[in-house]
């Protein structure tokens, strides 16, 4: 054991270490700190040191105890449509830096609010008080293991392609609610149709979604960004900011500059920080 010990700990061998841990993360779809530790020989901290890097290249998502495959998140296991990558999980960390701990959200249906559900469940608060309101299912299921966040899933009927919840029983129990922040994630944004959705049912919940906010977020993937998709559900002046995830048209994003809108592009060092939404 000790000889063990010693060889994994000399720099030259952190790389077989690593690949070692992915190795059995990819045979068993999670890895456990404890157990990690224990089968290569060194201190529980050198485990989560490259838990925390492999994290970092996208090859993991570090959770409570341990690290979960990014392709094999057991939420991501209800279906491939709403599969979030590495990429996901990296901006959605930066979206989870700007919202308040406190207080109430609403999380959208798609891949970057679960994500983002993802995020909170390996990066929790560290108090009580915070409650997030969802449509998503798979949203719902990722933060419900969450000992400080309230979980409330509005109901209704559930779509076979995204697992949201859609119809008359959503839009009425949205319709009671009201919240601090709202994230919503359009299929396509412009300047002249505002955000929009595929189909008429996701649009009216995400316009429900965006009404009783009082601050609202949108999180567009870059490819959304400058397209217009089927159906409206609310316009630029109804948003308070739009941030976009991975590579984007710089000439698509050139008129929502113009615009003056608060605007975050991933890596893109010309962005617009402002401050995060006020409770």
């Amino acid at each position: 054991m000790e000889s063990g010990r010693a060889a994994l700990n000399n720099p030259p061998a952190v790389t077989a270490r690593q690949d070692l841990i992915m190795r059995w993360l990819d045979a068993d779809g999670r890895v456990d700190v404890v157990g990690a530790a224990v089968r290569l020989g060194v201190a529980q901290e050198t485990v989560r040191r490259d838990l925390r890097i492999l994290e970092k290249s996208g090859r993991l998502q570090r959770v409570h105890g341990g690290a979960l495959r990014v392709d094999g998140h057991p939420v991501r296991d209800l279906g491939p449509s709403l599969a979030s990558d590495g990429s996901h999980l990296a901006f959605a960390r930066k979206v989870w830096a700007q919202l308040p701990r406190r207080g109430t959200l609403l999380f959208g249906a798609g891949r970057l609010t679960l994500a983002l559900a993802q995020v909170i469940n390996a990066y929790p608060p560290t108090g009580s008080g915070l409650t997030v309101v969802t449509n998503s299912l798979d949203v719902a299921i990722a933060l419900a293991p969450i000992r400080w966040v309230s979980v409330y899933n509005i109901g209704g009927t559930v779509s076979p392609v995204t697992r949201a919840q859609e119809g008359d029983w959503a839009l009425q129990e949205l319709d009671r609610l009201r919240v601090d922040v709202s994230v919503v994630c359009p299929a396509g944004i412009t300047i002249e149709s505002g955000l929009g959705q595929s189909t008429p049912a996701a649009a009216a919940v995400s316009a429900a979604e965006v009404s009783c906010a009082q601050s609202v977020i949108a999180v567009a993937e870059g490819d959304a960004v400058g397209r217009a998709a089927f159906v409206q559900f609310a316009t630029l002046n109804d948003i308070d900011r739009l941030m976009v995830s991975g590579q984007a048209d710089p000439a698509a994003l050139e008129p929502f500059r113009d615009r003056g809108l608060d605007l975050t592009v991933e890596d893109d060092s010309t962005d617009s920080t402002t401050k995060a939404p006020h409770l």
